[in-house]
């Protein structure tokens, strides 16, 4: 984890305005869109990495791993897994919640693609799916010419 700098301390008063000047930011979001733009201008890519790895182990926690499988898939330390676990147990509840709250999102999603193409037993989505596939990178590349072609 990235350090503050130690020989340009901040006095207490500060720190409590920063930090709360973020949580004001963030619960200001309107959507993922919002928040995916936010934390690429805000964050090193290796600092989000970071970030999306502790609450990987998070939702693993809740979903009963053992550090030994959460340590083999996401390759973080046990000392990483020990951390997020203490708080993740004796903090104030808001990683677990909302770690509990992404898992069973996944799940109804999951779910509901089940039964979607549960209900298409026999039909052969090969050529369509790479049919949607093609379109969509045809779509992306169209918007990359647009947007160098703004840009120059």
């Amino acid at each position: 984890m990235p350090r503050v700098s130690k020989n340009r301390e901040l006095d207490t008063e500060k720190q409590k305005l920063f930090i709360d000047d973020f949580y004001s930011a963030v619960t200001s979001l309107k959507d993922k869109k919002e928040v995916r733009e936010f934390f690429e201008d805000l964050l090193t890519p290796e600092e989000k990495l970071m970030l999306g790895k502790r609450f990987q182990v998070a939702m693993m926690l809740h979903l009963g791993y053992i550090w030994e499988e959460i340590d083999n898939r996401v390759k973080v330390t046990q000392g990483t897994i020990a951390g997020i676990y203490r708080r993740f147990k004796h903090g104030v509840g808001g990683l677990a919640k909302i770690a509990e709250r992404i898992v069973e999102l996944k799940r109804k999603k999951k779910k509901e693609i089940e039964e979607k193409f549960s209900s298409m037993k026999g039909v052969n989505l090969g050529p369509k799916l790479i049919q949607a596939g093609i379109g969509l990178l045809i779509q992306e590349r169209k918007r990359l010419k647009k947007k160098k072609s703004i840009l120059s």
